[in-house]
């Protein structure tokens, strides 16, 4: 269970269709000190969505999300400029 503290805000970057374009890859701009210690496979909850890192850069990481969780979270409304907390 989250205890819903927030430590970062991120902005959405890019969406990429995955899977026909049922799935999708969101990437999220943070700020490089809230990577430090992130690792593939790390766990980071998103607007109370916990994703799977799948790409990390200096300053952004990368998630995907199934049709289901898109459609049954705010993630599918998510766009290019939109922030996550």
């Amino acid at each position: 269970m989250f205890t819903g503290i927030v430590t970062a805000l991120g902005t959405v970057r890019e969406i990429l269709p995955l899977g026909g374009g049922q799935d999708m890859r969101l990437v999220i701009g943070v700020t490089p000190d809230f990577l430090a210690g992130a690792v593939l496979g790390a766990s980071i909850a998103c607007s109370g969505v916990c994703l799977t890192v799948v790409e990390l850069t200096a300053d952004s990481f990368a998630v995907d999300a199934s049709a289901e969780t898109l459609s049954k979270t705010t993630l599918g409304r998510w766009r290019a400029g939109s922030r996550v907390n």
